[in-house]
């Protein structure tokens, strides 16, 4: 038998009939690895089945014609219940996969975080780049995360664009394991209290450049706890207020004159 591979097993399955040029019906096929997703990417599985084509019979009397007439009809009831155990065998495969699914979000928060480095790890990894992750400080509502890399330029990104990007999808993962309510950090190299105090700078630059030229300015957008951080510099003046705009991901922070 032949083997054949494919996003699904049916996928797999009409690659195997098309390149044997030969209907389902004319098939043995045998599933030899049901396909996963996995969680964004990783941990993803092709379907992988064997396909060949069935043996054929040559009837040499009226005896053996009926014979092989039986035969033939028996193959459709055969091949029915052969997909039957098959999509029985997936379903108890998924069933099984959903419930070590469910399992997973019945870990405790210490569990689902040391499974998160793991996946931090690995994510980077895949990114070229060689980093330990860290629990640097952990509370009731908040951890934060250092990685240790000899690489903090290309996991910090231009403006942190893959930083940022790696702290939403593990934001994202300790919801989706019923970690709720539980704010997650990534570090590196002391980057975000370096990127704070340029937030910092920013925002004041730009409240001169306003009370200046009497426009508001906007600023390129940036998360939230970004945004948060120009609105909290610039709380407290007398000259100028700010908002808001936008919708994720391009939501950004105006400073405006003051009304």
């Amino acid at each position: 038998m032949t083997t054949f591979t494919g996003k699904t097993v049916d996928d797999a399955i009409q690659k195997g009939l098309k390149s044997l040029e030969i209907k389902q019906s004319e098939a043995e096929i045998n599933i030899i690895q049901v396909n996963r997703h996995g969680f964004f990417g990783i941990g993803r599985r092709y379907a992988k089945v064997e396909v060949a084509k069935k043996p054929e019979s040559n009837p040499e009397n009226n005896e053996s014609s009926k014979t092989v007439h039986q035969s033939q009809e028996n193959v459709k009831p055969e091949h029915t219940e052969k997909n039957n155990r098959e999509e029985s065998n997936q379903q108890n495969k998924s069933n099984h996969h959903q419930n070590e699914h469910s399992n997973y979000q019945k870990l405790d928060k210490k569990t689902v975080v040391n499974n998160l480095i793991d996946y931090l790890e690995s994510i980077v990894e895949q990114l070229g780049i060689n980093a330990s992750v860290n629990i640097d400080a952990q509370n009731s509502k908040h951890i934060k995360l250092d990685f240790e890399t000899d690489k903090e330029g290309l996991l910090i990104g231009r403006h942190g664009l893959t930083i940022n990007a790696l702290q939403e999808l593990s934001q994202i993962y300790l919801n989706r394991y019923g970690i709720h309510h539980y704010y997650v950090e990534l570090d590196t190299a002391n980057y975000r209290e370096r990127r704070m105090e340029v937030l910092e700078g920013l925002a004041q630059r730009t409240a001169r450049k306003v009370v200046a030229d009497g426009k508001p300015v906007y600023l390129d957008p940036m998360p939230s706890f970004e945004r948060k951080k120009i609105h909290a510099t610039l709380a407290h003046s007398d000259h100028v207020e700010t908002y808001s705009a936008g919708r994720e991901p391009h939501r950004a922070v105006v400073v405006a004159p003051a009304k």
